[in-house]
């Protein structure tokens, strides 16, 4: 039996509202700890919206309201007193492009203890190593940290980002469409890296690859309209789905 604990996240009846839109429509969902859900439908159906309402990336756009509940834990990270900053890094976020600074490789992962109050410089390189250590890329770079990012391949720059994100420490990680820009091998090497990820952080990724959310992820969510329709383990969701626009989303069929 489910229990409270089980969840790291959970949304009550959210809707957001951009300007005369109603984007997200009374979203309810509950986000499992140390495993990875996608969120899938077709473009523009409000995935990659939800995932920002996770850290509060909307709120930066003008003409957003936000009603309903978001809880992280037991905090609901819509309330008044929630410091933004610090939110931020318990749900870190890594973008559709990589986005690697245009400073060292070093620095792109020491930015953020930086920012966070971590000066003294054993404590750094041991967060710069460890990060870089668990998305694999330290064997390929551990020479070269003091070159530019941009020096490495498109994969190897998301592998980065991820490693920046893990700098902070979070507590769960947002992936929006990681990898769109990568070739077959670095996407490989992001679902072995999410899968690792998943035994210490909570997972949520935004995928338009049906292939890749039925490999990679523990529980998916397919939203249409700006709707949750069906919801659950992944094996369950791409073999035997109740809703019929599910499985005409998964097929192809979709109209």
């Amino acid at each position: 039996m489910e229990q409270k604990n089980d969840y790291k996240i959970r949304i009550d009846n959210l809707n957001l509202h951009f300007t005369a839109n109603h984007v997200l429509r009374g979203i309810n969902l509950n986000i499992r700890k140390n495993l990875i859900t996608a969120l899938i439908g077709p473009s523009g159906c409000g995935k990659s919206t939800l995932l920002k309402c996770l850290n509060r990336m909307n709120d930066i756009l003008p003409g957003v309201r936000i009603e309903g509940q978001v809880l992280l834990g037991d905090q609901d990270i819509y309330a008044d007193t929630v410091d933004v900053a610090r939110l931020r890094k318990r749900v870190g976020m890594v973008f559709q492009r990589p986005v690697a600074f245009p400073i060292s490789i070093y620095e792109n992962v020491a930015s953020p203890p930086r920012v966070h109050g971590v000066s003294h410089r054993g404590t750094l390189d041991s967060i710069v190593k460890s990060s870089l250590v668990r998305v694999g890329l330290w064997d390929e770079v551990a020479d070269k940290l003091h070159k530019s990012a941009l020096s490495l391949s498109l994969g190897q720059q998301q592998q980065l980002c991820i490693a920046r994100v893990i700098a902070s420490e979070p507590e769960v990680i947002l992936l929006d469409e990681p990898c769109s820009a990568l070739d077959p091998m670095s996407t490989m090497k992001i679902e072995e890296l999410m899968r690792q990820l998943a035994k210490h952080y909570t997972v949520v990724i935004v995928t338009h690859s049906m292939q890749q959310a039925a490999r990679a992820s523990d529980y998916t969510v397919f939203m249409l309209s700006g709707e949750i329709i069906e919801s659950g383990p992944t094996g369950e969701i791409f073999t035997s789905p109740r809703d019929s626009r599910t499985e005409n989303y998964i097929t192809g069929r979709f109209r």
